[in-house]
């Protein structure tokens, strides 16, 4: 299959928004992912489906779907750590050569301060860059009750400001719809996607531009920790 017939999106988030039901209505599938409304995170690892699907033009594309174990859990065993240590050990194998698209999966009505963690969360470990490929994915569109989604979002500065950074690419779904409804949804997602990776010349977020942050995310560390040694040995020698 040509490279360009093939999307590779990554499902992000907080534990409870609703990124496998998300999944499943990708893959126009209940049962591909494990989903329940719930606070503690039912993916407790990586997760990948592939589904074969044709987009508006009558194209054949391949969706791949990554699901992954939800950020700020509340299972103290699924620690935002151990969250990182498996994307950085299960994504990129999973998604080479790349990820097209990360899907910030957040809900209508909760944007918390544990909400604007993740935010902070997903760029400390991907990077500034990565908001190029980032879209904002709104579940539960229903308790919108009419509101525009724009209205939604300006009524929030952290939350405008966070869709802004992903340069105002966002999406209300309601993942309990069925059958025509939710096909049409589906299609204007993949849209999105689609002109999203059209707009980066098809590149992808890789495993290379991953590395580079964690290379400088564990250089810092290493010079605060030197730092703060220093700091100590002056302190006891004074």
């Amino acid at each position: 299959m040509n490279p360009s017939d093939q999307l590779r999106i990554v499902l992000i988030g907080r534990t409870g928004n609703g990124k496998s039901a998300t999944g499943n209505t990708l893959l126009l599938s209940r049962n591909a992912f494990h989903s329940l409304q719930s606070a503690r995170s039912v993916t407790t690892d990586c997760v990948a489906h592939t589904v074969q699907r044709t987009d508006d033009s009558g194209r054949a594309k391949s969706i791949l779907v990554v699901d992954t174990p939800g950020f700020f859990d509340t299972d103290t065993n699924i620690t935002n750590e151990i969250v990182e240590r498996k994307i950085d050990s299960q994504i990129f194998e999973m998604t080479s050569p790349g990820v097209h698209a990360f899907l910030i999966v957040l809900r209508i009505g909760r944007f918390s301060p544990e909400e604007r963690n993740t935010v902070d969360f997903i760029r400390t470990i991907f990077g500034p860059n990565a908001a190029n490929y980032c879209i904002v994915v709104f579940t539960h569109e229903d308790q919108l009750e009419g509101q525009p989604l724009d209205d939604f979002i300006a009524s929030s500065s952290a939350l405008q400001e966070l869709v802004n950074i992903c340069g105002n690419r966002k999406f209300a779904i309601n993942n309990r719809l069925l059958g025509e409804p939710s096909e049409r949804k589906t299609q204007h997602l993949l849209g999105m996607i689609q002109r999203m990776v059209n707009v980066n010349n098809g590149t992808c977020y890789t495993n290379a531009e991953y590395e580079r942050i964690e290379q400088k995310r564990r250089k810092e560390e290493a010079e605060r920790k030197e730092r703060e040694r220093k700091q100590k040995e002056e302190y006891e020698t004074s």
